[in-house]
């Protein structure tokens, strides 16, 4: 029998595990099938003619919360131009409501539930043999219309068994995309808005076959490994071996971990301080920092312990630090979101992520709290608005959100927000909703904004909305035409800020001067005037903004300009003194 198991991933970006590991797993038991990864933002018809042309009698769909309503329209599709072929879903947006899925999509014929290594194969053939493959755990389906077979959630105990996902794949066709690994499944703990702690066991796979398939990444050439492992450093004989593989790799690549930030222990920090710069992405769910909130969704954070890792992360500089926040949990009015994240903010992550609360089928918030909550009733499923936080709050904080994204997360303005940041230091929160009020005011929630707009757009606001004094304006426009200069290398003028270059009569002699400006600028070397001017810029900047800019690199005796210049890896910066100046000191 032909047979396809595809599915609808979010981004062209993304790149299915769960594929992936069916895929190998059918074929270590000789079980024959095709695979095809589409999008959520193809359309519909494109999908149903691309799938159509592998002809096949079987077709396999991976369902998850962002797919599930365009997948089951996808099927609806397929029967009407295939109406002999079978369908089955699996994935955990159908796992827990087999039933309830078949019994509103009559166009599916079998739901799988729970993992599918072994599931998949023994069902495919079952199917092969004549059967209607419901004897297999965990397969439900329908027998002359009637819903009938197990609805028993299956798990793969023993996760060595299971090939490598990546086994025979030609890692250039995925050079463009990310690439996920998982190390373990499930999770100790028990967040009642996640489905990952449906029980207490957390299964590995073994460090040695872990480490051998972490080399084959590295060998190809692969850029960065996510892993979807749920809580990465929550057995330390399992991932401190993985962490110190990972640090010592010679090439470039890049790991992101999902981790408990409270488990992590002095020799852990000791082992990240030494990681190369870029190694190593932290993602940390904090999720709330109000009590009530914490307890109803049974999560723990010990915020002494967690504000001591971070310090110590962050002194580190070398790795990447990614904190979360949850919108629309129980018991977290507006008032209590703030605070929240201004708690997590103070912590100084590189990206707050704010995401909105999914009420997802089979989790405990939805079951516990379903009354105190108005929801989309398609997926996502995401909140509208709670008991304790009206729809008009949830739409602002979506433009908030978009706002603060757009901003701080872009990572284009760090040393401007981190200067006006302090300035608001005892509600982080109130600047970022300065900028989300103009915002609407000015209408951008409803129109695109080039990048060199949203620049013109935070200077607006440092003078006209943020309450910021003639001296705090003077130093936020030389912060803000610096980012400029280093995020988007010299492709945006800042003359709207009052920016411009120093003549070249004050600079000119810096650049003939070779042994000179190597004080500053390691390995410079003069080539011709037309080269300095492509990739240098030098301008002055005020004595207030030379103390901020302390901060982030040494500021020599007499320095008053700002040299960039533009290498391979972006645009490097430098305090350096005019020249006549550093001869006469």
């Amino acid at each position: 029998m032909n047979t396809l198991l595809t599915i609808l991933n979010a981004k062209f970006i993304h790149s299915s595990l769960a594929l992936r590991c069916l895929y190998t797993a059918c074929r270590r038991q000789g079980v024959a099938v095709k695979t095809a990864e589409y999008t959520i933002n193809q359309h519909a018809y494109d999908i149903l003619r691309r799938i159509s042309k592998f002809d096949a009698d079987i077709i396999g769909f991976s369902c998850y919360i962002w797919n599930i309503e365009m997948t089951c329209h996808i099927i609806s599709l397929i029967k009407q131009v295939r109406p002999q072929t079978i369908v089955f879903v699996g994935g955990p947006e159908v796992s827990y409501t087999a039933e309830e899925i078949l019994r509103d999509h009559p166009d599916i014929d079998y739901v799988l539930q729970g993992e599918g290594e072994d599931m998949v194969p023994a069902f495919l053939q079952a199917l092969a043999r004549g059967e209607d493959g419901m004897a297999v755990p965990g397969v439900m389906g329908r027998v002359g219309g009637q819903i009938q077979g197990s609805d028993a959630y299956q798990e793969v105990a023993e996760l060595d068994r299971l090939p490598f996902p990546y086994e025979g794949q030609d890692f250039s066709l995925l050079d463009h995309k990310i690439m996920y690994y998982e190390s373990s499944r499930g999770c100790p703990f028990h967040c009642q808005y996640c489905l990952s702690g449906m029980n207490d066991a957390v299964r590995f796979r073994s460090v040695p076959l872990v480490l051998q398939e972490m080399e084959q990444f590295v060998a190809a050439g692969v850029h960065q490994v996510k892993f979807v492992d749920r809580t990465f450093n929550c057995n330390p004989a399992h991932y401190r071996p993985l962490l110190r593989y990972m640090i010592d790799v010679i090439e470039d690549i890049n790991f992101h971990l999902e981790i408990e930030p409270g488990l992590l222990m002095d020799e852990d920090l000791e082992l990240l301080a030494a990681a190369p710069k870029g190694r190593i992405q932290l993602e940390m769910g904090i999720q709330s920092t109000h009590e009530p909130t914490l307890q109803a969704i049974r999560r723990h954070n010990d915020w002494p312990r967690i504000e001591h890792i971070m310090e110590r992360l962050l002194a580190c500089g070398n790795i990447h630090l990614h904190l979360d926040l949850i919108v629309g949990l129980p018991y977290e009015d507006f008032g209590r979101l703030r605070q929240s994240f201004n708690d997590i903010y103070a912590l100084r992550p590189h990206k707050l992520q704010i995401g909105f609360l999914k009420l997802l089928k089979g989790s405990g918030i939805r079951r516990d709290y379903g009354g105190d909550y108005r929801y989309d009733p398609q997926g996502p499923y995401e909140v509208l608005e709670t008991t304790w936080l009206p729809y008009e709050r949830v739409r602002y904080m979506k433009v908030f959100e978009d706002v603060f994204e757009r901003t701080y997360n872009s990572g284009k303005f760090t040393c401007l927000l981190s200067y006006v940041s302090r300035i608001y230091a005892r509600d982080y929160f109130a600047l970022y909703e300065g900028l989300t009020d103009e915002w609407l005011a000015l209408g951008y929630d409803e129109q695109a904004l080039s990048d060199e707009g949203l620049c013109q757009f935070l200077w607006h606001c440092c003078r006209d909305r943020l309450g910021l004094t003639e001296e705090q304006q003077a130093v936020a426009a030389d912060l803000l035409a610096l980012d400029m200069q280093v995020c988007f290398q010299f492709r945006y003028h800042a003359g709207f800020l009052g920016w411009q270059e120093a003549p070249r009569e004050e600079t000119d002699a810096m650049f003939r001067d070779e042994e000179w400006l190597r004080q500053y600028v390691p390995d410079y070397v003069f080539t011709s005037w037309r080269d300095v001017k492509m990739r240098c810029r030098v301008w002055p900047v005020g004595r207030d903004t030379l103390d901020e800019l302390r901060r982030y690199t040494a500021v020599p005796e007499g320095g008053a300009y700002i040299l960039a210049e533009k290498r391979k890896g972006g645009v490097s910066w430098q305090i350096v003194p005019p020249k006549h100046r550093a001869e006469e000191l």
